[in-house]
């Protein structure tokens, strides 16, 4: 019988030191928080797939997809901006690099990394805007990156 009663302060003993290391381990670590960062690029294909008239607004949806999960509670600000220069003659001379009598551009658009709304750039063209093609050019800035590309958009009379 004395067996029995020296065995059970030591079972109480390491059962109560399991629990304590359990619920020590888990309390005091607290969840993994990750937040979705977002890309931006440009832009829709409607938005350069289609003729223009002078008059009209070229309006650019950028597009916004969600990428990498991040430990980082700070958000990246982006700047994006869109510019249509023009009008030339040909395809060939838009991409010869000439120099072009006309640059439109859209107001600067800011966002963050963390923000999935889709923002949008306006263009606005002039009614005596003359037809040709133009050079699309936007460009997702960062503070220390910046990536660009451009479209070929037609203007008709």
């Amino acid at each position: 019988m004395h067996a029995v009663i020296r065995r059970l302060p030591l079972t109480a003993w390491c059962l109560g030191a399991a629990a304590l290391a359990c619920s020590c381990g888990t309390s005091n670590v607290p969840a993994a928080v990750s937040y979705t960062q977002y890309t931006v690029t440009c832009c829709q294909n409607g938005d350069v797939n289609q003729l223009y008239h002078p008059g009209e607004a070229l309006v650019v949806h950028w597009i916004v997809s969600p990428g990498p999960r991040t430990a980082s509670d700070v958000a990246t600000t982006l700047t994006l901006s869109a510019t249509l220069q023009g009008a030339y003659a040909s395809v060939t001379t838009l991409k010869s690099g000439a120099s072009s009598a006309y640059t439109l551009r859209a107001p600067a658009v800011t966002t963050t990394d963390r923000s999935p709304a889709a923002p949008t750039s306006v263009i606005q063209l002039p009614q005596d805007l003359p037809p040709g093609y133009y050079n699309l050019m936007t460009k997702v800035a960062m503070p220390d990156y910046s990536a660009g590309g451009g479209s070929v958009i037609q203007v008709t009379g």
